[in-house]
């Protein structure tokens, strides 16, 4: 999945503004049936909108949990979203650039213990 290269991009956002923009895009619209024609399975919807009621406030998390929420939109549970717009830009534009395709064995231990862990993709890769 990528960004257009006419995509408007966020220049200089932390990962929490990135984060929150994204939670906040997601929390407006996580309702499943408002999603039926989307190209994921029903179970990936479920997944996602288990993982979108989850999220916590920005300031409740470590920048880490952060990253692996923002990988989220590129490689898991909100990927159905990447191309979606909150009226500045998409999803993906949010998150690109701002977390890791893969995180070390430690960074993996500390998600570990995250309220999010299980509901994030990573932890059905385990």
């Amino acid at each position: 999945m990528a960004l257009g290269p006419t995509d408007p991009r966020p220049v200089g956002i932390s990962v929490s503004d990135a984060f929150t923009a994204i939670r906040d895009w997601y929390k407006k619209h996580s309702d499943i049936e408002r999603h039926s024609e989307l190209p994921c399975e029903a179970d990936h919807l479920r997944h996602s909108v288990l993982l979108i009621r989850k999220l916590p406030p920005a300031s409740k998390l470590k920048a880490l949990e952060k990253r692996a929420v923002l990988r989220e939109i590129y490689l898991g549970y909100l990927e159905w979203g990447f191309h979606k717009s909150d009226g500045k830009f998409k999803m993906g534009a949010y998150a690109e650039g701002q977390f890791p395709f893969s995180f070390k064995p430690e960074e993996i231990a500390q998600l570990k213990k995250s309220v999010l862990w299980p509901y994030l993709s990573l932890s059905t890769k385990r």
